[in-house]
């Protein structure tokens, strides 16, 4: 079994914790995901393909979210960014036991969190921090 950091490449560390958590699941399950499809496994496929829409839900709504309540101004476009991704998603889960589209998926889903977290999320981290929120909290943090 293939052991893989948690570390994030630089480019996903964007400064409040809990959104750098969500990047580091996201990113371990994008890597859980190559290597099952390598290995042609379906079964683990699907199953990390499920449980990557969820995890997905779960942080766009947390970004979107604090987006809405600290009234960043540019929530609309961030959005339509989430949902076109979790369009492309739906899509490749659907033909998810061809394992070249699933193999297409996690090249296109890793590319795609690498862009959107250093193009997109870059963006509204300033303003959180100007409204006030604690950039280290997190969850578990005491």
């Amino acid at each position: 079994m293939t052991t893989h950091s948690h570390t994030l490449p630089a480019n996903f560390e964007i400064g409040i914790a809990e959104l750098d958590t969500q990047h580091k699941r996201l990113h371990a399950l994008l890597l859980r995901l190559r290597d099952a499809v390598g290995k042609h496994y379906g079964f683990a496929t699907n199953a990390i393909l499920d449980e990557l829409a969820i995890e997905t839900r779960i942080h766009f709504a947390v970004e979107e979210s604090l987006m809405r309540m600290l009234s960043f101004p540019d929530v609309e476009s961030h959005i339509t960014e989430h949902q076109a991704l979790r369009d492309q998603l739906e899509k490749f889960r659907k033909r998810a036991q061809d394992f070249e589209v699933a193999e297409d998926l996690a090249s296109f889903t890793l590319q795609w969190l690498n862009d959107h977290v250093d193009r997109f999320d870059r963006e509204f981290v300033d303003h959180f921090l100007r409204a006030g929120i604690d950039p280290k909290a997190a969850p578990n943090s005491k």
